[in-house]
């Protein structure tokens, strides 16, 4: 049993991919060839030589296909050596040099561990990270506790749908890219939030900053929740920080607090740097603990396993995309692509109607993938694109009846009090809105 137990701290010591990769830390090689010497030369005396060097072959193909990245073969050659092992007669407890070998093994595993933890941020960012700043220590103990962790847990999880899209763009803007953590600590990567302040999307723009960056803020859309033109925006606005502050701490602190907002603030603590403003309270704390949120989260989403983190994260969606020029109802467009109104919403996040937006030159409609072809070929047969509800609202106005309203409308009195959930012996007021269902003949005048 004691064989069995010492050559199973050796195999677990051989398959973690950290730190067998590790040499300069432990060498699992060495340390298993001496090992085996060890057993060797005690097992002369008991006639076992032969299967120990077995064991000791089957070993190394093990390591071998390990290495050569086949794990399914290693585990299968670790099972068999363990099982020749196991069968040696040997006591390993008269031998101390066992014991004292693998409790330095595991010490220096336990120290390298340690070691990679608290030196996760020593990764080269281009955006300085400072493990030793108190906020930072203080955020990366609440991100990994609690109700916090799993909100950033789930944050890391959407963050695969759009992450690989993200990255594209801040190297099309010549950006740090570490900045695709930035929307874990503005939305938790959630497209659909709004703030109390009203910034919404995975960047949590303001309306304004919005239609100064070029994005559609009106009663059809709102471009904010497109990911990727607001990705680019936002990309946008923070390379003008970066040339306009020279420094990515106090480009970050422009993006929470404005650049107008934060100039005033290094003005008025004549202030170079934002640890400068902080020891003079020259900012709100909002805005003064933005970049050590921001380190965290970047610390974190980088070393994810190391802070015991389970994340399985989201695919990015793959979809089709066609140039609409014309107003499209989205029943009439899910049912030409067969699929649901419910999907072409998600497809498309920035859509705030029923339709997509009129007056919108070479609108990109997102359909299912794989759908466009049987999309094109049905749009084709349909004559009316944005249809009619049928309904329309109408002012009651002074000398007004009902018989009246009806006639005027090609409807029936009976229609209106329906439709309007009027009580019987109710009376109309000036100015009071009825919704109408108008007859053909209606529309026909109207013509």
């Amino acid at each position: 049993m004691v064989i069995k137990r010492i050559f199973i701290l050796l195999l677990g010591m051989s398959m973690s991919v950290g730190i067998y990769s590790d040499v300069g830390k432990i060498n699992a090689s060495k340390v298993s060839n001496e090992f085996f010497a060890k057993m060797a030369q005690q097992s002369v005396k008991y006639s076992n030589e032969k299967t120990v060097r077995k064991a000791q072959k089957l070993f190394k193909k093990a390591r071998k296909s390990y290495i050569g990245g086949n794990k399914r073969k290693a585990k299968e050659y670790y099972s068999k050596a363990l099982g020749v092992l196991s069968s040696v007669d040997i006591d390993l407890a008269m031998s101390e040099g066992f014991a004292q070998d693998y409790k330095k093994i595991f010490e220096d595993m336990n120290k390298l561990l340690r070691s990679r933890k608290e030196n996760a941020g020593a990764k080269k960012y281009t955006i300085p990270v400072d493990l030793d700043n108190e906020l930072v220590k203080k955020y990366l103990k609440i991100y990994t506790t609690g109700d916090a962790k799993n909100r950033i847990a789930r944050a890391l999880r959407r963050s695969g749908k759009y992450r690989e899209m993200i990255l594209g763009i801040l190297e099309e803007y010549d950006l740090p890219e570490e900045l695709v953590n930035l929307p874990i600590i503005e939305s938790l990567y959630y497209n659909n939030g709004r703030s109390c302040a009203g910034a919404v999307g995975l960047w949590q723009i303001m309306h304004h900053r919005a239609r100064a960056l070029g994005l559609k803020v009106n009663f059809w859309v709102d471009e904010r929740k497109d990911p990727e033109k607001a990705t680019r925006a936002a990309a946008q606005y923070l390379r003008d920080l970066y040339i306009m502050f020279e420094d990515w701490h106090l480009a970050l602190s422009a993006y929470n607090r404005g650049e107008c907002g934060l100039a005033r603030d290094l003005k008025f603590a004549r202030a170079t740097k934002m640890h400068e403003m902080s020891k003079q309270n020259a900012t709100p704390d909002e805005t003064e603990q933005f970049v050590p949120k921001f380190i965290a989260a970047t610390i974190i989403a980088d070393n994810y396993k190391e802070y015991g983190f389970k994340v399985k994260f989201d695919k990015p969606e793959e979809y089709d995309e066609i140039t609409v020029n014309e107003s499209i109802d989205l029943k009439i467009a899910a049912k030409c692509a067969n699929t649901t109104v419910e999907k072409l919403e998600e497809l498309n996040p920035s859509i705030k109607t029923w339709c997509t937006p009129p007056g919108y030159k070479d609108f990109k409609l997102r359909l299912p993938y794989k759908s466009k072809d049987t999309f094109e070929k049905q749009i084709a047969k349909v004559e009316n694109l944005n249809p009619s509800s049928g309904y329309v609202k109408y002012r009651v106005q002074r000398g007004d009846c009902l018989s009246k309203i009806a006639k005027k409308f090609s409807t029936t009195v009976s229609s209106i009090k329906k439709d309007n959930k009027l009580e019987k012996g109710s009376f109309l007021k000036v100015n009071q809105i009825l919704v109408l269902k108008p007859g053909r003949e209606y529309f026909k005048n109207d013509n």
